[in-house]
């Protein structure tokens, strides 16, 4: 099922519209240029002004946006249900969805106490893989407990078109009408319920549910959608949100644009009293760590920024600020950059990132023979049946420019470590070329070529976690992996990499940390990174993120790909599709070819030119 247009509901009456309206700034604000938007707006009595004042953000990005009249007698059944003190009766509107709109066959909902932070393309291109619903998990604990997978419905996909199949608008109405004394979360629960083992998961970046300080799912790295779940919202005084001036700075973008002293009272003078009550509503909180963390977050780290930060100013200096005192310096190694980066102007603001040409040269020679290897390196996985996929720097090359990012020159792999154990001995064994060899080195395997040292692939072993963990467990997982692997190393120095990396895995094992023994073989967890000493703060990835393997388009080839390269590389690096805040060439080889090493690449590639 396709859509071309990105179809986004909200519900609402005439109390909530203004901050629907900042809702829907912050979706066409972050949308990509291409994004072609259709919002439907469940009109719970929203007044003549605010629907003009609504439709008028269309000046931030031409859209569709439409008045759903609502009839309150469709939803009769739900009117004995008691809400909650801050959640009005429009929230059951979506439970009419595939009839209010007929002619839609899936949309994501979002509640109006949401920010959006990102394009919404590739969360409504997610395949839903048959199920009717897709949300992410709830943060309650309780709700948890009896159902791992309670979804919280403030976002929301819905597949209208298999949910009119299977008529999930009655069974809606049939749960709530059997257990309207016990549905404390509204339609919430009933939609958990009536749709149980029909919901997909999706990753807590799509709904980052920031109700206080204390929050755990309030430091998620990169937010994709910001949910203030708090019965005091932003614009509430004395919110505990720590996320609550990303609302405000949306709402700037509206017709309810607030005053400079306003803008002040609602934001910095709010932090200062938000403080406070908080501490008089959880004085115990005092005793937890995250408390101190989430203070430094909210209300140090900025002081401090005020007081000294660095900021880029150009292409050649940065503006340090002390004490309100502006200084341009300028950048160490700007010209050192610009002399051998020939992708500096490219850089942000100049060009869209994903029309910058191929590399030429010295570095577009050493890229095309790492292609050559890559190519006999997919062909001796395919003949010996290993699974092995596109990594890092080399899976963003192939999803954001179809081959090499410009500035990139060697190749990277993962492959399980099943595989991985025997890839060398496969390799050596059957691969056509006989300047090609494989062999362990540290941490990973790397193919090389007899000829040239100026190219190589890395290959990266990952593990299978045995059973699904939430976030906050698998960075604690994260941290007790990489002490146990510093610690084998430490005292394994002088023995080879696969030794190691037995050694490593044998006594993770027994430690439980790995493989656990309640292992839940439906959902396991991919393990990377722990034979390394990297600094990335979370290994963990879902099953279905690495499988199963598919191809994807590299520099005019189908090599192997991870199921779902977009989720594994906006956890990797956020925003993969923006311009890194460093831009250069990781390697330095290119800079310094001889004659005989340009001779031996153009060999290599078959080519004298750089160029197939």
């Amino acid at each position: 099922m396709v859509s071309k247009n990105i179809n986004i509901c909200l519900a609402c009456d005439d109390n909530y519209s203004i901050h629907g309206g900042v809702l829907i700034a912050s979706i066409l604000a972050n949308a990509a240029n291409d994004d072609e938007i259709s919002i439907y707006i469940l009109d719970g009595g929203i007044s003549e002004q605010h629907k003009t004042e609504i439709l008028s953000l269309t000046n931030i990005k031409k859209c569709e946006i439409n008045f759903i009249d609502i009839n309150e007698d469709m939803f009769k059944e739900y009117k004995s249900i008691k809400t909650l003190e801050h959640i009005s009766f429009a929230t059951f509107y979506r439970l009419k969805l595939p009839t209010l709109l007929p002619n839609v066959d899936k949309i994501i909902y979002l509640d109006c106490d949401m920010a959006v932070v990102s394009s919404l393309k590739t969360l409504f291109e997610t395949d839903l893989k048959g199920c009717t619903v897709a949300g992410v998990r709830d943060i309650g604990k309780k709700l948890l407990r009896k159902n791992p997978n309670y979804v919280n419905a403030g976002m929301l996909i819905f597949d209208l078109a298999e949910m009119r199949k299977d008529n999930t608008e009655q069974k809606f109405i049939e749960y709530a009408k059997n257990n309207q004394n016990n549905l404390r979360y509204c339609d919430q629960d009933i939609i958990n319920n009536a749709c149980k083992g029909n919901i997909y998961i999706l990753d807590d970046i799509w709904n980052v549910q920031s109700s206080n300080f204390t929050n755990r799912s309030s430091y998620t790295n990169n937010p994709k959608i910001i949910h203030f779940i708090a019965k005091r919202k932003p614009w509430n005084w004395a919110s505990f949100s720590i996320h609550k001036e990303i609302y405000f700075k949306y709402r700037q973008l509206t017709p309810w644009k607030l005053n400079a002293q306003d803008y002040k009272h609602w934001t910095k003078d709010n932090q200062i009293a938000s403080l406070f009550a908080y501490l008089k509503y959880r004085p115990l909180f005092l005793l937890r760590p995250r408390f101190y963390k989430a203070l430094f977050f909210t209300y140090l780290k900025p002081f401090l920024q005020n007081i000294f930060s660095i900021t880029e100013f150009s292409e050649e200096r940065n503006l340090i600020k002390i004490f309100g005192i502006k200084i341009k310096v300028q950048k160490l190694k700007y010209a050192k950059n610009l002399k051998h980066n020939p992708y500096y102007y490219y850089k942000k603001n100049h060009i869209d990132i994903t029309k910058i040409p191929p590399a030429e040269g010295n570095v577009r020679l050493i890229q095309l023979a790492n292609v050559e290897t890559l190519k006999e390196m997919d062909y001796v996985c395919r003949t010996n049946n290993i699974n092995y996929w596109l990594d890092f720097g080399t899976m963003l090359g192939a999803l954001r420019h179809k081959g090499f990012i410009p500035w990139d020159d060697d190749i990277d792999t993962g492959m399980m470590k099943n595989d991985y154990d025997k890839f060398v001995e496969i390799f050596n064994k059957t691969t056509r070329n006989p300047d090609l060899y494989a062999e362990y080195e540290e941490a990973l395997i790397r193919i090389k070529n007899k000829k040239s040292k100026l190219f190589f692939i890395d290959i990266f072993p990952y593990y299978i976690y045995g059973e699904e963990i939430s976030k906050n467990e698998q960075l604690k997982q994260s941290k007790k992996l990489r002490k146990v692997s510093r610690y084998i190393r430490d005292k394994y120095k002088n023995i080879t990499s696969s030794v190691v990396l037995d050694t490593i895995q044998k006594a993770i094992e027994d430690n439980h940390l790995l493989n656990n023994p309640n292992i839940n073989t439906d959902k396991p967890q991919i393990v990377w990174g722990i034979e390394s000493s990297h600094v990335a703060k979370n290994w963990f990835h879902s099953y279905d993120t690495i499988f199963p393997i598919k191809d994807v388009e590299f520099e005019g080839y189908n090599f192997m790909c991870m199921n779902k390269p977009e989720v594994y590389l906006a956890k990797t690096y956020g925003d993969y599709m923006s311009y890194p805040s460093k831009i250069g060439l990781g390697h330095s080889a290119y800079k310094n070819l001889s004659q005989e090493d340009i001779n031996t690449l153009q060999e290599i590639i078959g080519s004298k030119n750089g160029k197939d």
